[in-house]
């Protein structure tokens, strides 16, 4: 069985592809050789409320901009 590379902060690990899911459940990403991610975590980490609200903000941003007239321009806040 092959191994890949998975990746939560600064530790890396080589898992069975068989273990994969559950370490993304634990918080780890997947990574290539490059260390480019492959699969996102899909559990085990927490978001501070200033990186919600920020993210929150520039959904908010976006959807604005998709709702625009194609035409119109928009000012960029920042």
């Amino acid at each position: 069985m092959s191994t890949v590379k998975v990746r939560k902060e600064n530790r890396v690990l080589h898992v069975p592809e068989g273990q994969v899911a559950k370490f993304l459940n634990q918080g780890y990403d997947q990574i290539d050789e490059t260390g480019n991610i492959v699969k996102r975590a899909t559990g085990g980490r927490m978001v501070t409320l200033q990186e919600y609200n920020r993210l929150l903000d520039r959904v908010a941003e976006l959807e604005q901009e998709l709702s625009a007239p194609k035409g119109a321009k928009q000012k960029k806040s920042g």
